[in-house]
């Protein structure tokens, strides 16, 4: 049995309504919000269609054996993460099983000094090994290679567009994905969730550099989002001043609100950025006819716990612990076995024309 479009986009959307289940706190101002978001971005923006098809289907059509792509996240600052959140970390992870097991292309992980080594670990711990990367390139062991980009911070932008276009030039990336990275809003501003200025107390790097020059170059860009304050959300930053706090007018002195206002080919916002990254593995999984390239709820846990032990903490908590946007473990593998369920069943019997050869 061939798989028609019209089949493909109730998966993609059965995806998308997975990763869209609200998981935050009652408490909390934005709750409610990523369904407002997911919805402004796929109406408004795509038609209507799956975003997590759309996304696999880009990175299908584009990304091609032995390619480069560029896998960026990152939001250590002091004095709140010494080294990071694992938002992003794990999502990363994900994305690395669908570039190297899924596209047979190499992923080059990106970030700053301080979060770089909860991500070596964490990717590791997917089963995907990092590794210098001619080695990584040479080895048939699913491998993959780390970028460091520097702190420079507010007053070295030009440093930060001169190392980004340095490894763009380099490394040749056909695609660049990023999963809950923060980035400036217009008046050049990193913030967080809740309104305040990010690098009021330390530097950040600034990979934002990686989206603008790639965008440039006409390289594939995909970004994951959950509250508005990371890359990709520009692409839909009136969405983002609608319906986040916090997002048209910030608690900093700039006042010109926490959205930011970097923009990629496609955004995808989901109830965590982490998810977004899952629902776009899954769908790249089912597209391939392989649904082991998404990981299995002990590869997940594997991965949480890697990226706990390096020093990655829940943003909410504000531990290093077993939880996600203080989304427990066990939710989160729940929900994983429910993005199992949607492809597995998906493929029973099933044969999609045209994906797969490359």
């Amino acid at each position: 049995m061939a798989i028609d479009e019209k089949n493909m986009e109730v998966t993609g959307k059965m995806v998308d309504r997975v990763v869209t289940v609200e998981m935050r706190w009652g408490g909390r101002g934005d709750r409610g919000a990523i369904v407002q978001l997911y919805d402004y971005a796929s109406q408004k923006i795509y038609g209507g269609k799956s975003i997590s098809l759309l996304a696999a289907q880009k990175l299908i059509d584009t990304v091609k054996p032995g390619d480069n792509v560029f896998l960026v996240t990152g939001f250590a600052s002091l004095p709140n993460m010494p080294y990071g959140e694992d938002d992003g970390p794990l999502g990363i992870a994900s994305l690395a099983r669908a570039v190297k097991i899924g596209l047979n292309a190499t992923p080059v992980i990106i970030t700053g000094e301080r979060d770089i080594e909860a991500l070596r670990k964490t990717v590791e711990a997917a089963e995907v090994m990092i590794l210098d990367h001619e080695l990584a390139k040479a080895t048939r062991v699913a491998s993959g290679s780390s970028i460091t980009f520097p702190a420079y911070g507010k007053e070295g932008k030009e440093e930060s567009r001169k190392f980004a276009a340095k490894i763009i030039k380099e490394y040749k990336p056909t695609a660049a994905i990023s999963v809950e990275t923060v980035g400036p809003n217009k008046a050049g501003v990193k913030h967080f969730g809740a309104g305040y200025d990010a690098e009021a107390s330390d530097k950040l790097p600034g990979v934002e550099y990686i989206f603008t020059e790639a965008s440039a170059k006409g390289i594939l860009t995909i970004g994951m989002m959950d509250g508005g304050n990371e890359i990709g959300s520009g692409t839909m930053e009136a969405g983002v001043r609608q319906f986040t706090p916090w997002a048209d007018v910030c608690r900093c002195p700039c006042g010109q609100g926490t959205a930011c206002a970097i923009k990629t080919d496609i955004i995808y916002p989901a109830a965590v950025s982490n998810w977004g990254a899952y629902g776009v593995t899954a769908m790249v999984a089912y597209l391939l006819g392989n649904a082991d390239i998404l990981q299995d709820t002990l590869v997940e846990r594997r991965m949480l716990e890697a990226c706990a032990n390096a020093g990655g903490v829940d943003g909410v908590y504000g531990r290093a612990r077993m939880s996600v946007d203080g989304i427990e473990y066990f939710t989160g593998e729940a929900m994983l076995t429910m993005l199992h369920g949607v492809i597995r069943s998906a493929l029973k019997g099933a044969k999609i024309e045209g994906f797969g050869k490359k």
